[in-house]
């Protein structure tokens, strides 16, 4: 059984832990990210209102978001509000801080107040994955191994199936949009390769799952961090920044009016 913690993923790993209670901060960068403008699909369409409901952990609620607003939420509300397709957009925010997939699917059978919104919802967006992550470090910190991450992705797997299979319960015709996990490592060590592949096989899995499902998208983020020459993360080096909420809107809105356009030819 091979060790993944060195001296060096020790001092990483601290610093994550003690990002579970980094507060915001402001004087982040301002950056105007904007997608181009779909082709207005033709003369007989008639722009209507979408209803979205986000759902999930703190890359939903929005910390790390200097604005205190929201995170990606009201930058993706304000960019589609800007497309032809869409005469009003309205975003409910239904993030939680800390959630992990069990406790999001706790939620998404017992919260009435979520599964009314979800009833309405045109699309339902989700994060979740991030603090399954965090609970195997916190759980198994400092010995960690590869096999304990293998078997937290089993769990995670069946769960977020579950997740799925919740929400189509309640919405059988709202698309869904998952977005993947990213590795925030690679800003204080190159080094440590381990954290890229465990993020990768969490994502190739929740990809794989997606897949499954009907009228589902899952959108990757990972990318964006590791091949970025600007800082995308808070001071808590976990979660994005403005500039990192930014590109995560512009992400998660292409995706969206994608599988949104598709749906209606």
């Amino acid at each position: 059984m091979k060790k993944l913690i060195s001296f060096g993923v020790v001092i990483v790993s601290s610093i994550f832990l003690a990002s579970c209670i980094g507060a915001n901060s402001t004087g982040q960068v301002e950056r105007e990210f904007t997608l181009e403008n779909k082709p207005f699909p033709d003369s007989s369409f008639i722009p209507r209102e979408l209803n979205v409901v986000s759902v999930g952990d703190s890359l939903t609620e929005g910390v790390g978001d200097s604005t205190g607003l929201g995170g990606y939420v009201p930058i993706l509300e304000k960019n589609l509000e800007k497309q032809e397709e869409f005469s009003d957009v309205d975003i409910i925010n239904y993030g939680k801080r800390g959630n992990r997939s069990d406790q999001l699917l706790k939620r998404l059978k017992e919260d009435e107040q979520i599964r009314t919104s979800i009833i309405d919802a045109d699309s339902v967006i989700v994060t979740v994955g991030g603090n399954d992550v965090m609970k195997v470090f916190r759980a198994n910190f400092p010995s960690l191994t590869y096999d304990d991450f293998s078997t937290a992705l089993v769990q995670y797997e069946d769960r977020l199936t579950n997740i799925f299979s919740e929400i189509r319960s309640v919405n059988p015709e709202a698309s869904i949009i998952l977005m993947g996990i990213y590795n925030p490592f690679f800003v204080l060590s190159a080094d440590i390769q381990e954290m890229e592949l465990i993020v990768g096989e969490w994502n190739n899995s929740a990809e794989a799952i997606a897949g499954q499902w009907e009228n589902t998208s899952f959108v990757h983020v990972s990318d964006l961090f590791s091949s970025s020459d600007e800082n995308l993360l808070h001071t808590d080096y976990f979660h994005p920044n403005d500039i990192g909420y930014n590109l995560i809107a512009a992400r998660i809105e292409e995706a969206l009016t994608g599988i949104l356009l598709q749906s209606e030819e």
